[in-house]
Formats: structure tokens, sequence, C-alpha cells
């Protein structure tokens, strides 16, 4: 498994292609793993990713050789080795010698040296490894393992304290959550169903449809409840966007940009399959995967289309919608438990450009929405710059929109909105994913 989870690093590495989509691909590849080899190849991988400038830090101050010319693999192995000896209950020999060994063969004798001499100084100096506090963004940076710039931003937004506490939490993978099905069950069978499979899980706080997982033995992807179409893997904070929408029966609705459909089928399931709603999206593999769940889950009133939302739009009348859903694409920053490596993907300049196509999508879908029609805005990030600004800028553009208080619509959630009435969810307060969502009426 060590030996996969470095190959994943390499790739990461190469590709930079999303951490998850690595790992699953290697697992429908690697035909025959257990749940136990997966889940500690998921551990090795997504931890490993998590310190990466920790680890690298640590692998420079302690190297003989001048880091710049360690080659990316042998990296890799160190920072595998070192994830091991700081945060797995893994023997320090183990991982030393587990390490080392995948170097033999592969690498000159020297480099194999070089490998076992370092990792046997971590071993020997790690009760001693400090970080420099000279500076408070760095020091943040290296001891819960972000970059500079995201550290910088969280001091500015949330203070020290909490910011410390934001790097804690988001350095806990997140809990497995799903949501119930109810076109084919109830939260309650589905409970009883997953229990014989040997899943406990008790009910989310929020969701009346959600179900967080405990003692997790085997992939819930692998149990009998999920192939008839039970539940839908889908966080707390996600499955609450769908009540706030409050989709009727009947109504016609636009998912305006869907992914794989969390929030599509989730919509289907309020609506009772009644009714239409146009769920977009343009990458060729997340529709695929949303065609997949639509059958899987028995979603009659969904109607898929590939394509950007921007050209496919242009195919409906204008006032055409009663609602419409932006799950815009953003930051991803709420979302750090379970996407170990968007932190090391994006950088600041990222969020402007994602705000500037952010904007551009509501304003694609303005003349699509009816008279006293409902637009929700929504993002898996809680930068200002992706969500309250956006909608500020929104709102001066657009004075016959109307912002709603989500605490008179929906006060079962008033612990989760701002003074605004926005939707703001974060990790270091309600221990839920980081989500936003502003709700727009479009006035008479």
């Amino acid at each position: 498994m060590r030996s996969l989870a470095w190959e994943l690093l390499n790739q990461w590495e190469r590709k930079r292609a999303y951490s998850e989509t690595l790992l699953d691909r290697a697992f429908k590849r690697k035909k025959g793993l257990s749940h136990l080899d997966k889940a500690f190849t998921t551990e090795l991988f997504y931890g490993t990713l998590r310190y990466l400038n920790q680890l690298d830090y640590i692998i420079d101050c302690f190297s003989k050789v001048n880091p710049k010319r360690i080659k990316v693999e042998v990296r890799n192995l160190l920072r595998l080795g070192i994830y091991q000896i700081l945060y797995l209950r893994v023997p320090d020999a183990v991982a030393v010698y587990e390490t080392v060994e995948l170097a033999k063969g592969r690498f000159p004798i020297w480099i194999v040296n070089f490998l076992n001499a370092l990792l046997r100084k971590v071993v020997r100096e790690k009760e001693n490894i400090k970080f420099p506090k000279d500076d408070l963004v760095t020091y943040l940076s290296l001891k819960y393992a972000y970059p500079d710039w995201l550290i910088r931003m969280w001091l500015k937004t949330f203070g020290k304290e909490d910011t410390i506490r934001l790097c804690k939490i988001n350095n806990i993978p997140s809990p497995i959550v799903v949501r119930t099905n109810t076109l084919k069950t109830t939260r309650e069978d589905l409970k009883r169903y997953l229990a014989l499979e040997g899943i406990m899980s008790e009910p989310t706080r929020f969701s009346p449809d959600g179900l967080i997982l405990r003692g997790v033995k085997k992939s819930p992807l692998e149990t009998t409840a999920y192939k008839k179409g039970y539940f839908f893997m889908q966080s707390e904070a996600s499955q609450l966007i769908g009540y706030l929408l409050d989709p009727r029966p009947g109504e016609k609705i636009l998912d305006g940009c869907a992914g794989v459909g969390g929030k599509a089928t989730h919509l289907a399931q309020i609506m009772k399959n009644r009714g239409r709603i146009y769920a977009i999206e343009s990458k060729e593999g997340r529709f695929r995967l949303l065609n997949k769940n639509l059958n899987k889950l028995g979603i009659k009133n969904v109607f898929p289309k590939l394509g950007d939302l921007r050209d496919v739009i242009k195919s409906f009348s204008h006032r055409y919608f009663d609602r419409i859903l932006i799950d815009a694409p953003c930051s991803s920053l709420g979302a750090l438990r379970k996407n170990v490596d968007i932190k090391w993907r994006h950088s600041k300049e990222d969020i402007s450009r994602l705000r500037r196509l952010q904007e551009t999508l509501l304003e694609e879908v303005v003349p699509y929405l009816r008279q006293k029609g409902v637009l929700l805005y929504t993002t898996c990030t809680f930068t200002a710059e992706e969500n309250e600004e956006v909608i500020e800028t929104f709102l001066k553009r657009h004075p016959d929109f109307s912002l709603e208080n989500l605490a008179n619509l929906y006060p079962n959630y008033r612990s989760l909105y701002t003074p605004k009435g926005y939707l703001k969810t974060l990790p270091h307060v309600h221990d839920l994913d980081g989500f936003f969502a502003a709700r727009l009426s479009l006035d008479d």
C-alpha cells in the first residue's frame, strides 16, 4: 500500500490532477484490494498531501544534500516516511524500513543511504522539531500546513485564535455523511439497512434526510443499500441547499452547475419526482456520473444537459424557470477536510478570477427567471470576495431583485445564518463544511 501511495503522490506532482480522482482511478485499476488496504492507502496519500509544506520544511532542515537537488520521486518517499513517523501509529523502525525498501532497486545506493539516514534523523529528533516563530504567518503556515496566502487571509478575516481553530479542524478528515433517498426509503429504515451491513449511523443535526456514518468497516459504496439507490454521499451542509431553494412539485427548476447531481437529485426528492429540473454540466466525466446517479436513485424529473451554462441557457425562453440554483465554481476552501489538496492548487489570484466567473454566471441566468421567481446562489467556500461581495455587486446591478433573509424563511437553521440572512457555515464554528448561500427573489 505504501508503494501505491507513493505512485499516487508522483502522479499528483506530475499531473496536478485532483487527489480524489487519482485515488478512485487507482482503486478501480487495482482489483481485489481489501477495505483495510484502501483505507491505509488513502490515509498515506491524503495525509501526506495534507501536511505537504510542513514535511518539506522538515526535509530541507535535515537534509545534508542541497534540497533543490532532491528529485521529486525521492522527496515523495521522504514525505511518505516522515508522515508515518510523525502522524501514524506505525512503529518508527517499520516506517523507516518500508520506505527505504521502496527505494532499493529503483535508485542508486547513495540515494537509498541518504533516505535511510534522513529518516533515522527525523526519528531521533522528532520531539525537537521547531518552526520559526519570528513571523506569525510563517509559523502557522508550517505548524498547521497551509500556504502563506491562506493563513494571511484567515488572520485578516477571523483573527489569530479562530484561524488556529480553523487550521486544526481542517486537518481532521470530515465525517462520512449520506443523504437518504426518500423516493425509495426513509431515514430510519436506511439506518436499519446499514446496521445490518455493519455500519452504525446517527441522524445529522440539521438535515432531516442525513445520516452520519460511524464505525465504517467497508466502503459505503460497496453496500447493498447504496447499490439499490437508498442513499447518496453528500455532506450535511450541502444537503441544506435543497431546502433553502424550496422547490415545489410541478415547478420548472434550473440547476446551472450540476456536477455529479448531488443537489439536483435532492431537489427531485423534495419535488417527489414531479416537475422538471434541468441540470447543466460542462465536464463530460461528471456528466456521465450525473446520468448514472439519476438512474441509480430512480430520478425521473431531472433532464441533464451537457455543455457550458452560458451556451445551454440560450435554448430556453425568457422567464421560463420558477427557481434557479447557481452552485458556482469556487475556491472550495470550505471543503478542505475532504479535498486535502485544494489548498495547494489555488492561489489568491484564483479567487479574483473565480469571482469574475461567478458574477458572469449570475448575469447569464437573470433573463430566464420568472417574475417573483427565486434565485439561490451558493458556494462551498467562505471568502467574502466569492460570496457577500458577489451578491452585493449583483444587487447593485439588479435593483429589481431583493435579498431574502433566510432566518425569516427557515428559522430551524437560525444558528447558521449571518445578521443579513445569508447561510454561512464555518468548520470551526459549526463543525460543518464551509458553505454560503444567498436567496434572491425577482420583484414585480
